[in-house]
């Protein structure tokens, strides 16, 4: 089915109420290793449809499995009937009426062709690299893959049709001496597997976990924050995330009130590209057929937009940005690719220009998203003294507000991440308090 196919569904209706129908069609597969032991693999293909209704200023939307044409028929009067019924008069009053175009797809073709016995032999390859390291006590492995067809349409005659793949490989190491045990995790990205470097991940976890042994409470001082690019691709996520019109609409963001002025430091550059080279995340168009766009979010430490969907966007008499997506929850505003502009300098070179510091690998922890206060446990992480690393840490608090830890970054390091649409160096902090003995 494409959209095409959709578009007579929705004309075969012959509806008094509007119509915007997403069909999504998944393949996945995936493998897992488990304290160094094949657990075996998983292949998964789904068929869904998201159908939304407007009648009337009452909308409904429901989401089914479709294993026959007659299913997508069905429920095209069904979400007519909730819409009449029961339908929220807490809606938006039309569904897309703008143009957009199809485009190149983020697909590997390669994915077609993929046996999973040539990954599980690069899983076990990367296995064996590191299983000889000395204090390793269990390793984990897992990657997967998946191709997604979509295709979309509605009332207005918009329709589009987009196919996208990804995959992903990820460690997770524990090493051992004593009594003491600690961790270290590593994970990739590519549009098929052939494109990650499973020893590098491999090798990655279990430097990160060997190095944590030995670890000991920093003290509590006022320093400098090194994030490594893991961390600040996590809270450069946060940040966009703060960026949803409907949270800023609902006062549930501390970004609310903060458009047009100063959130960052003015070396702080952040774009959402809608069009990456070699990114699985590119898109002409979000889930409810609105064209995306390329687009500055923070320039100059100046916060430039919310970012939209059609509900956020009337209700706030905006525009929308092409930023609606559809996730197993309902709908939510996300981006495609968002870049925060790298500086000049290596992480290790980062590391020589902190007086005394924490250096930030890994933590499990999100800001508040109403308040952006953020107190983190250092899970992966050193204390830095005299531009030299000094121990391991454990048992250490960072606390900082996601508005001041931007206003106060000093240091872009030149090397990025790319990790779920979002690519981010290393960067500094200053003025963050830790808190530890």
């Amino acid at each position: 089915m494409d959209s095409e196919d959709i578009l007579k569904v929705i004309r075969r209706a012959k509806l008094d109420a509007e119509l915007d129908i997403r069909i999504t069609e998944d393949r996945s597969s995936s493998l897992g290793i488990e304290r160094g032991v094949f657990i075996g693999g998983q292949s998964d293909e789904s068929r869904d449809a998201v159908i939304r209704c407007l009648y009337k200023k009452r909308s409904s939307s429901m989401r089914l499995s479709l294993n026959s044409a007659e299913d997508l028929d069905n429920g095209v009067m069904k979400a007519y009937k909730l819409a009449k019924v029961i339908g929220s008069e807490d809606g938006q009053s039309t569904f897309s009426v703008l143009k957009h175009l199809n485009g190149p797809s983020p697909l590997s073709r390669k994915i077609g062709l993929i046996k999973n016995s040539d990954i599980l032999s690069r899983m076990l390859a990367a296995k064996k690299a590191i299983s000889e390291v000395q204090n390793i006590y269990s390793i984990n492995i897992s990657s997967g893959y998946s191709h997604t067809h979509l295709c979309a349409a509605n009332s207005n005659g918009i329709n589009g049709d987009w196919e996208g793949s990804v995959a992903f490989a990820r460690a997770g190491v524990v090493a051992k001496d004593g009594v003491e045990q600690t961790t270290g995790s590593k994970e990739a990205e590519s549009l098929d597997p052939y494109g990650i470097d499973f020893d590098e991940v491999a090798v990655g976890a279990a430097s990160l976990a060997k190095n944590m042994l030995g670890a000991k409470q920093a003290p509590t001082f006022k320093g400098d924050l090194l994030l490594s690019p893991e961390t600040s691709n996590l809270l450069m996520g946060e940040l966009v995330s703060a960026m949803d019109g409907e949270d800023i609409l609902k006062n549930r963001s501390f970004l609310v009130g903060k458009k047009g002025q100063v959130i960052a430091s003015t070396l702080v550059s952040l774009r959402e590209e809608n069009l990456l080279k070699k990114s699985p995340y590119n898109r002409q168009f979000d889930d409810e057929l609105i064209p995306t766009s390329s687009k500055d979010l923070v320039s100059g430490g100046l916060l430039q937009t919310y970012l939209h969907d059609i509900y956020s966007a009337e209700k706030m008499n905006e525009k929308p940005t092409g930023n609606g997506f559809f996730g197993q929850e309902g709908s939510s505003v996300d981006a495609t690719n968002v870049v925060l502009k790298p500086g000049k300098i290596k992480t290790e070179d980062l590391i020589s220009r902190i007086k005394k510091g924490i250096y930030l690998i890994e933590t499990g922890d999100s800001p508040n998203m109403s308040t952006g206060d953020l107190s983190a446990m250092v899970m992966n992480g050193y204390y830095i003294e005299s531009g030299e690393i000094k121990y391991p840490v454990k048992e250490t608090m960072v606390g900082v507000n996601m508005i001041d830890l931007m206003k106060n970054i000093s240091t872009l390091g030149s090397e990025y991440l790319g990790l779920e649409g979002v690519f981010t160096p290393a960067l500094i902090i200053g003025g963050v308090q830790v808190s530890g003995k």
